[in-house]
């Protein structure tokens, strides 16, 4: 491009005019000031009128390139653009540092240089002190090392179980800190060397003493262990009043720390436990410890069948009854093992101390065996009643003599250390005894619920069997859903069911064997689901008789007279009713059936009466317990009637309404069993 047109004089004289005019018009009249802008503006006056037309455009243009070239070279030479700014700051920082570090030698530096050179003889002086120290523990290096040995020996005889080397070592230490050949009482406190080294002895022997005990709660250790560690433990004095063998309170310097109750009066307190009591404790603790750990996992699966909301199925019954037995074996070897390991340690030590005992050791001893007898009276509440008191009423009857039979025998083993706990086991309100009836007072309730809900069904009544007639009254005429001669008797004696001998009748006397339920139930298949399901009951208590033989029979036939007998003649009763009354109103045409329900009725309540009650009474108190019951006993404990003998009652006037010489009959046998009950209640 060519350069900058050449200015041609202007042919006027003067051209501030036009640039004033300008100025005024303009947004940036300092650039219009300038003298290369009046040397324009000449040369714009000097140019012909198509030229300054054109001028515009060659400005642009002239600009344009411009703009192009410089963003070409700063494209191509912007490194070196970056370099130089670079380098021009660091440049004046450099200049800036060396400013200030000028400064700082002249102000600060060379008036220190000048302060220390001026103290340069003091400063050898302390120099030349520290050296002559040096010096002297130079000299004495041999038995500096050998006193800081020394904690590091206690910590390896610790930690190896050489406890009797790490107490000399101790023993060492504390004489060597006494200095007992200095008798000034204002002596000075020992070297700060020998103090630290008294803390880390220290220290190792808190260790050994966490150590030892720490071996009491190891369940994988037996009495050799034991006895050595209690042994240290007595030894370090490690529950006296002055604790661990380094008696730092000795020191000047080291005062051990008074808790506030020693310095208090002791009028009206206790006398404080001795250091072996306090020590037999700590062993108790442990091996308490030891035992939770033993007993965690069967504690644990017996809780969890315990808290069973739901009644266990037979398969968690005895999944439960192994809990348990393995529960009283793990109990009975880890108690024992304790009080061994106790009696052992603690309460013969006649060969350690052959001396004439003193009124002191015998009380002591004295504490020592109440100790003793204290925990392991908690051991069998905490550890083994607490268990088996809500497990045993949740097994069948029949797994309860196994784990009798395994306590008694744990009890034997125990008696031999004092601990016979068997009455507590069988006597009147013990474990098992609680657990037999609340096991009875269940299984009489699932088979009454069983024959109540046949009889239930047989209605085709929803409310229990039980309750007041009255609640049946919604349906009094729709009679029952199934008549006694599809279901309470054997189908092919149903026009004639069997019916029990006079001789059996209201109960005066049956010679059957008590054991053997008579055959004349087998035809009244309900009766005989009933009487084997209490039958069943009974077998099962056969093998958990007491040793007294009496004990707990009223109990047991309180809960048969209530549970089976009463519930169940209840229900039956009020079926009986409901079948009577519905056939009052049936037609000519179904006399025969009448007459064959009628039978039915009055057989089927016969036999329960006269024959099951009879039955299953004397299988409780003659086949279990062979005492000798007489008559039915128709009072309770109380002198009250016994619920089951009046619905007996009640389904003797239904007999009767049943006219007939069947009736007759019967009111001469009521007559005749009256007299009879009297003259027992006589004899009672």
């Amino acid at each position: 491009m060519d350069g900058p047109p050449t200015l041609v004089a202007s042919h006027l004289a003067d051209v501030s005019p036009l640039a004033d005019i300008l100025t005024e018009k303009s947004l940036s009249p300092q650039l219009l000031a300038a003298s290369t802008s009046k040397g324009y503006l000449s040369h714009l006056a000097t140019l012909p009128l198509t030229e300054l037309v054109q001028e515009p455009v060659s400005l642009q243009t002239q600009s344009h390139h411009l703009t192009s070239s410089l963003t070409s070279f700063t494209h191509t030479s912007y490194p070196t653009f970056i370099s130089l700014h670079k380098t021009t700051t660091a440049l004046a920082s450099s200049i800036e540092s060396l400013s200030s570090s000028l400064n700082d030698l002249l102000e600060t530096s060379l008036p220190s240089l000048e302060e220390s050179t001026g103290a340069w003889k003091s400063r050898t002086e302390a120099v030349l002190r520290e050296r002559n120290k040096a010096r002297v523990v130079l000299e004495q290096h041999e038995k500096i090392r050998d006193l800081l040995d020394i904690p590091i020996l206690i910590d390896t005889c610790v930690r190896n179980g050489y406890f009797g080397e790490a107490l000399s070592l101790a023993s060492h230490v504390t004489t060597l800190a006494n200095r007992p050949d200095d008798k000034h009482k204002d002596r000075p406190p020992p070297p700060v060397i020998l103090t630290s080294v008294l803390s880390e002895v220290q220290h190792s022997i808190m260790q050994m003493h966490s150590s030892l005990l720490s071996t009491l709660y190891d369940p994988s250790r037996k009495l050799p262990a034991l006895w050595k560690a209690v042994n240290f433990l007595r030894k370090m004095d490690a529950f006296g009043s002055n604790p661990s063998l380094l008696r730092l309170g000795s020191l000047p310097h080291l005062k051990p720390i008074r808790s506030s109750s020693q310095d208090s009066p002791t009028r009206g307190r206790c006398p404080e436990p001795s250091s072996e009591e306090q020590l037999a404790l700590a062993f108790l603790i442990g091996r308490e410890s030891c035992l939770k750990t033993i007993l965690e996992t069967s504690r644990r699966d017996i809780q969890r069948l315990a808290k069973e909301e739901k009644e266990l199925d037979e398969r968690e019954k005895e999944d439960l009854a192994r809990y348990l037995k393995k529960y009283i074996d793990s109990w009975r070897e880890g108690v024992y093992d304790i009080i061994t390991q106790y009696a052992t340690i603690f309460l013969e030590r006649s060969s350690t101390h052959p001396e004439t005992p003193t009124n002191t050791d015998d009380e002591d001893f004295s504490r020592l065996h109440t100790l003793l007898r204290t925990y392991a009276t908690r051991a069998l509440s905490t550890h083994l009643f607490s268990i088996i008191r809500p497990s045993l009423p949740l097994l069948a009857l029949s797994r309860l003599p196994s784990l009798l039979t395994q306590l008694t025998y744990c009890s034997t083993a125990f008696a031999r250390l004092g601990l016979d706990f068997q009455f507590t086991l069988t006597a009147g309100g013990g474990l098992f005894s609680t657990a037999i009836l609340s096991i009875i007072k269940r299984d009489f309730d699932s088979a009454s619920e069983k024959w109540i809900q046949r009889i239930r069904k047989a209605r085709g009544s929803t409310v229990k069997p039980g309750s007041r007639m009255s609640a049946y009254s919604p349906r009094p005429a729709a009679g029952p859903a199934e008549l006694p001669s599809k279901w309470l008797v054997l189908p092919s004696l149903a026009t004639s069911p069997p019916v029990p001998p006079s001789s059996t009748k209201r109960g005066s006397g049956s010679n059957g064997p008590p054991h053997i339920p008579p055959q004349i139930l087998a035809s009244y298949p309900p009766l005989a689901e009933l009487t084997n399901a209490v039958l069943g009951v009974l077998n099962g208590l056969r093998l958990l008789v007491p040793r007294h033989p009496g004990t707990g029979v009223y109990e047991l036939l309180r809960m048969l007279d209530e549970i089976i007998l009463t519930h169940g003649s209840s229900a039956l009763v009020e079926y009986l009713n409901l079948v009577m009354a519905s056939l009052k109103d049936e037609d000519e045409e179904k006399v025969k059936v009448k007459e064959r329900e009628e039978r039915v009725v009055g057989a089927a309540g016969r036999v329960f009466f006269d024959v099951f009650v009879v039955f299953v009474r004397r299988a409780l108190v003659e086949g279990v317990y062979g005492l000798e019951l007489d008559g039915v006993g128709a009072k309770g404990k109380g002198g009250e009637d016994l619920g089951w003998v009046g619905k007996r009652e009640e389904f003797e006037r239904l007999v009767i309404d049943l006219g007939g010489d069947e009736s007759e009959e019967d009111e001469e046998d009521e007559d005749e069993d009256e007299d009879e009950d009297g003259d027992g209640d006589g004899e009672e």
